[in-house]
């Protein structure tokens, strides 16, 4: 199972590489105005900094900043993800794994409003996502009490390979 998934995590990756930026903008839009409903319900918003190759989170930051909507981002220790407040998408700074991470002085808490976006390479439409193949999320999401969406573009809807300790969001969406 392990192969299959690094086979398809590296599928994905090219693929996502070769992304066409037109497809790519009108996508992102599209997410962020489906998400939006689900932000402006939410007591906190937890959310990563996208990479190039991932569905834009910076809109989503941006606009939970401007409306007043406590905003969190993970920092990744050895085996768990910790996540902090941010006030402006400024404080971000490069930290391990070269991703975008918030300074490690306000910690955040969940409540069971809080909202929280889950990366994925590939996912399912059930819940199911192709991740980076460290498992951050699955243990992150094992006790989290608010609810959980994955954000992918519909060309990367895909049948998931799936193990035991893999945990489902509760909501997908994908750019129609």
């Amino acid at each position: 199972m392990r192969e299959l998934k690094q086979a398809l995590r590296k599928e994905m990756i090219a693929l996502r590489k070769a992304m066409d930026t037109e497809y790519r903008y009108a996508a992102d839009l599209d997410i962020f105005n489906q998400t939006r409903q689900l932000i402006d319900k939410a007591s906190a918003v937890f959310t990563y900094a996208s990479t190039d190759i991932e569905v834009d989170t910076r809109m989503i930051i941006s606009y939970c900043l401007e409306r007043g909507i406590p905003t969190a981002l993970p920092i990744s220790g050895d085996c768990e993800l910790e996540f902090h407040y941010i006030k402006s998408i400024e404080e971000l700074r490069k930290g391990r794994f070269n991703i975008d991470e918030p300074p490690p002085d306000c910690p955040a808490f969940a409540d069971p409003d809080t909202l929280c976006i889950v990366p994925a390479l590939c996912a399912d439409g059930e819940g199911l996502r192709l991740g980076y193949g460290r498992g951050y999320y699955d243990r992150f999401l094992n006790g989290f009490m608010g609810t959980s969406v994955i954000l992918c573009y519909k060309s990367f809807k895909r049948k998931v390979p799936a193990e035991p300790h893999d945990i489902k969001a509760d909501i997908t969406i994908f750019d129609r």
